[in-house]
């Protein structure tokens, strides 16, 4: 809606226009989502897996022997890496992200221009109890253009929103 649309702009040309002063931990937390990234893309050894869009590739990769997997999915999209960013930023409390993740509870809680606490509660069909999630995602435009999301579980909201 036009809601959305307003926050995505905003979002946006802060990204593109405004200087963003980061806390060590924000700059460990990019540095480490960073490495893991770079570590997932340089595997020789993943699954592919079927995308139900035919302009989506997806694989599967296990870092280190992980027995948890990691999904890397890639497209091209028509937009700036701004527009990108406040997509993703803005697409963790949007509706459509309820409706098409299964999130039955979901806060998204600011913490400054850059960075937000995600809370939520998903209903997996295979699970017998609800899975709870508790998240700061922090985005951070590098030099060359380039704009990094990193997403890490985190106990930071733990008092204020405890597990049930």
């Amino acid at each position: 809606g036009e809601a959305d649309q307003a926050a995505l702009d905003r979002l946006a040309n802060i990204v593109k226009n405004e200087k963003q002063e980061y806390e060590e931990e924000e700059k460990e937390s990019i540095r480490k989502g960073k490495e893991f990234h770079e570590k997932c893309m340089g595997m020789k050894d993943f699954k592919k897996l079927v995308s139900p869009d035919s302009k989506v590739e997806m694989k599967i990769v296990h870092v280190d022997g992980d027995s948890l997997g990691t999904a890397i999915v890639t497209t091209v999209v028509d937009a700036s890496v701004e527009d990108c960013a406040a997509f993703v930023m803005v697409g963790l409390g949007g509706r459509e992200t309820i409706r098409k993740k299964g999130a039955s509870n979901r806060i998204v809680k600011q913490i400054n221009s850059h960075s937000v606490y995600y809370i939520s509660t998903r209903e997996l069909y295979f699970l017998e109890n609800p899975r709870e999630g508790r998240a700061r995602v922090i985005w951070m435009k590098e030099k060359d253009g380039k704009v990094v999301i990193d997403i890490s579980d985190t106990k930071d909201v733990m008092e204020e929103y405890p597990v049930k």
